[in-house]
């Protein structure tokens, strides 16, 4: 009895975590769709493709008996292994769904007209809403008619369905943005659905007949015993459910009605978004609920049940509290950040306060309802809550009527007071069957999820008495909203753990703590021991493409605070001591910040070092975001430039020492493969930069902050997505003496990091302006173009070349071959064969990008790979040297040379003998260098 406690309690677990996380990630799907629709189509249009899913949410509840009786019974022969009762009771569902289908469909079409007249259809759009209709409720009708899937939630697969539900709505997703973008409209987002619905019933049947292999469904042969429960559970149910989904959606029944707007039921669905998103996602881990109290009920296990019922309650109101605490007295700023003017803003706040202080108190009867359902008395839901609220909204509309009220606002209000007394009624009533003391009850459930209104409150009034945060922009309010979110999650969570958290919650918590510092102490001295052996199943493949992407996300974070980048354009030309203060601040953080990155990054791996530079960056987004709007010049040096620079050297050093661990015979390659990630980065920022507006649908362009924090907020996305990927394998087995990366050879591998960054960076600000005079603005856009294709490609070949050959002779031929072109580049100049010039330019650009690439295959060679992070974090302090001072350098050279007679041409010209002379002496160090013993590549 013991063991079916705890497979009960561990499957609801499992369960509900699926659960939950599979519904975060579909509604985070859902949060983008609604500002990008609009887009594309009116309010009005869209309060259509609402009222179709209103519609739908009707005929869903009509078969709501036949859902709930797959579920209730699956889940009680499952219980006693009785599988094929499950067979023949689908059988009976497949017969009942067809005729119900058939007659549902035959009734939608033929009450078509009353629901254009109902909801104020413009004639114009009654074909298209007939087709949605149909279309919409005929996907829903053909997932019932084939019910696996509610009967892998009878049989405890929860975890299962949601990641079929989480694949099907993330196509779902991408269709609806490809179709709208093919100018295909609502019937697109049809289309959309309904292959969603396929794609998911596909699945749904290939993964049912892996887990219950031989399973058959029996449409023959039934009898009394299979149509009961249908008939009798499913009819109660079924009625329940009908006035259930009236009175959950009863604001965007009646909007159209009693306003008499066409768009009042768009409004509505926006504004109660987000409110009803947050309670969907918390009750989804009720879904499992109801086969688990079904369970203890079979077995006798009272006491096991209302514990788990007090539980239940009590995490349920906790988590809608910490989300609706916030949203609720943030309201104005979250709809302003969601979807900036394209509604009325304080009519679409004060209708989502309403909805999530109703929705919230709603929420709690999840509980409920599963335990009537599991002990087989549907019937009480009727008669303790459906039919309160009933009476409750009729007094309410009555009360409307009799004060003339006939606006949404009234209306959505009246809702919420009638929602909120029916569910306290049955919370209550329910309280008293299960023989729970009422103070009990609220004594464990009520303080957790108030608390944080209240200190959602206090904040908001903090936000409020600042008269120079009214009237935000849409990205300013988003990057408030962050700001102020994760400081209200911090201390919500804090004060709920110091003052609500009972003893054993709070060993939960510190046992959680404790096995997550375990776990990195053991990862740390697996990842050092020399003789680990690799993990069985370990995967070294996600580790490119994490590191890929996280150097494509730094390089589109670097490409904001670059000269000439877009946070250049928000000063003033004649600010260029700005500018160039603001780069330079990024780079003295990207020195800071690798060599100390570099040892954290030996100790913990690469995913805690990682984490941080997300943090860093998200403080720099947003102090560029906050500066920008308040126009606070130092905020946006200070921030941007400071923590931004923190968080690339965290990034850069990161990823460096798992790219050389794991494929130790291609390092070069994998090097190379990082770093032209960073210069793709950098070279897509400028296009992505002009189609976002495109990609919106929104002819006009962005403004410079809100173009600058949109390109951050996707390299900090690619940043998180590569930290979660990022996997550390076993060492090499050759760890390095603690100090011998203090060595002579390292001092000879830092000029040489040095010199080739130096050569690059001169080489860059020497070539453009000489091939300014040599064509026209086009011709040196293309020019760029090319330089920067050329060093992302240097950068593979490079790589691939020094596993091929070695570290040393390629570097050989970087060195030389950089050298030579940079010495022939002034006599091509004079030539004016601009053809050659571009080519021997993109060639010099491409062998410095190639050695650049070399170097942390270089110094792995040299210094094993147990400290490959300290190694690169201090020579990476090389190119951070080389960024600070070749730009002044060059100037004060150029304004020197002029001084003495020589023309400005000539001055460059000179320049770049004086490059390939660097790089002559880094051709020495690499002859001084030599390799270690057994330090080969290949």
């Amino acid at each position: 009895m013991a063991d079916d406690h705890r497979n009960a309690h561990t499957r609801l677990s499992r369960n509900a975590i699926a659960s939950v996380v599979g519904q975060l990630i579909y509604l985070v799907t859902r949060v983008g769709l609604p500002p990008f629709i609009l887009l594309h189509v009116s309010l009005q249009d869209y309060s259509i493709w609402a009222t179709c899913f209103l519609v739908l949410g009707y005929i869903g509840m009509s078969t709501f008996g036949i859902a709930g009786v797959y579920i209730r019974y699956s889940a009680e022969y499952y219980a006693h292994g009785r599988l094929d009762d499950i067979g023949r009771m689908m059988g009976a569902g497949i017969w009942l769904t067809l005729a119900l289908g058939c007659l549902i469909l035959g009734t939608l079409w033929v009450s078509m007209p009353w629901l254009y007249a109902w909801f104020h259809v413009d004639p114009g759009m009654q074909e298209t809403m007939r087709l949605l209709v149909l279309g919409v409720v005929g996907a829903m009708l053909l997932e019932l008619l084939i019910p696996y899937g509610y009967v892998m939630g009878g049989i405890h697969r929860n975890a299962e369905n949601a990641v079929i539900s989480l694949i099907c709505s993330t196509l779902e997703a991408v269709l609806i943005v490809v179709f709208l973008l093919q100018g295909w409209g609502l019937v697109g987002m049809m289309a959309a659905y309904v292959l969603r619905a396929v794609f998911a019933l596909t699945l749904t049947l290939t993964w049912f007949h892996r887990l219950l292999p031989g399973f058959r469904i029996h449409l023959w042969g039934l009898g009394k015993a299979q149509w009961r429960p249908f008939l009798e559970y499913g009819g109660v149910m079924q009625a329940n459910g009908l006035l259930s989904v009236f009175l959950n959606t009863s604001e965007r029944a009646l909007a159209g009605y009693v306003t008499h707007h066409p768009g009042a039921v768009g409004l509505l669905d926006i504004s109660q978004k987000f409110p009803m998103m947050a309670t969907q996602l918390f009750n989804s881990a009720t879904n499992s609920l109801l086969s688990a109290i079904t369970h203890l009920h079979t077995l006798g296990e009272r006491e096991e049940l209302v514990r788990l019922y007090l539980r239940s309650s009590r995490y349920l109101n906790a988590l809608n509290g910490l989300a609706l605490g916030f949203m609720a007295p943030f309201a104005t700023v979250l709809i302003t950040a969601w979807m900036g003017q394209s509604v009325p803003v304080a009519d679409a706040a004060t209708l989502l306060l309403y909805a999530a202080v109703g929705f919230h108190i709603h929420a709690l009867t999840a509980p409920v309802t599963s335990y009537f359902q599991a002990i087989n008395s549907p019937a009480r839901t009727f008669w303790a809550f459906i039919v309160p609220q009933i009476v409750l909204l009729a007094v309410g509309l009555a009360w409307m009527k009799w004060r003339g009220e006939t606006g949404l606002l009234a209306l959505a209000g009246t809702i919420m007071l009638t929602r909120i007394g029916s569910s306290l009624g049955v919370i209550v009533y329910a309280n008293a069957q299960l023989g729970i003391g009422q103070f009990r009850f609220f004594r464990e459930v009520a303080p957790i999820g108030a608390l944080p209104y209240l200190v959602g409150y206090l904040a908001s009034r903090a936000v409020s008495s600042r008269p120079e945060l009214a009237g935000l922009g849409r990205w300013e309010a988003f990057g408030m909203l962050v700001l102020f979110g994760v400081a209200y999650g911090a201390v919500t969570l804090g004060l709920v753990f110091a003052l609500l958290a009972r003893p054993d919650e709070r060993r939960v918590v510190h046992t959680a703590l404790a096995r997550l510092g375990q776990m990195l102490r053991i990862g740390r001295r697996g990842s050092d021991s020399p003789g680990a052996a690799a993990p069985s199943g370990f995967s070294r493949w996600p580790v490119p493409v994490a590191t890929f992407g996280v150097f494509t996300g730094l390089g589109l974070l670097y490409s904001l605070v670059l000269p000439g980048g877009l946070l250049a354009s928000l000063f003033a030309p004649a600010l260029m001591p700005t500018q160039a203060w603001m780069s330079g601040l990024a780079v003295l953080g990207v020195g800071l910040a690798a060599g100390f990155g570099g040892r954290w990054a030996d100790r913990v791996g690469p995913r805690p070092v990682l984490f941080a530079a997300s943090l860093l960056f998200l403080a720099a987004l947003l102090s560029m975001l906050l500066g920008a709007h308040l126009q606070v010049k130092n905020l946006v040096l200070s921030g941007y430039g400071m923590a931004g620079g923190l968080g690339l050297g965290f990034g850069y050093v990161a990823t460096m020492p798992a790219l050389m661990q794991v494929f130790p015979a291609r390092r070069g390659m994998m090097a190379g493969l990082a770093l032209a990630g960073l210069g793709s980065g950098i070279l897509s920022a400028g296009p992505l930069a002009d189609a976002l507006p495109k990609l919106g649908g929104n002819p006009e362009p962005l403004g410079v902050a809100e173009t600058a924090f949109a390109l951050g907020s996707l390299g900090l996305v690619l940043l998180l997505a590569g930290c979660l990927a990022m996997r550390l394998s076993p060492s090499d087995g050759k760890p390095a003496p603690a100090r011998e990366w203090r060595s002579p050879r390292f001092y000879l591998l830092w000029p040489m990091f040095f010199l080739s960054a130096a050569t690059g960076i001169g080489l860059s600000r020497l070539a453009v302006p000489i091939l300014q005079d040599m064509s026209d603005a086009a011709g040196t856009g293309t020019f760029v173009a090319i330089l920067g294709l050329a060093d992302v490609g240097g950068r593979l070949i490079g790589g691939w070349a020094s596993d091929r050959f070695g570290r040393q002779p390629v570097c050989t031929g970087v060195f030389l071959g950089g050298g030579a072109l940079c010495m022939a580049l002034p006599f091509v100049g004079l030539g004016a064969d601009l053809a050659v010039f571009v080519v021997c330019c993109a060639g010099a650009v491409g062998l410095l990008g190639g050695g650049i690439a070399t170097l942390p295959a270089y110094a792995a060679d040299l210094f094993g790979t147990s400290r490959t992070g300290r190694v690169h974090g201090s020579l990476l302090t090389a190119w951070a040297v080389a960024a600070v001072a070749v730009p002044p350098l060059v100037c004060g050279l150029e304004t020197w040379l002029t001084g003495l007679g020589l023309a400005e041409v000539h001055v460059r010209f000179v320049l770049l003998w004086m490059a390939s002379g660097l790089l002559l002496v880094g051709f020495f160090c690499n002859l001084l260098i030599g390799q270690a013993k057994g330090a080969g590549a290949s």
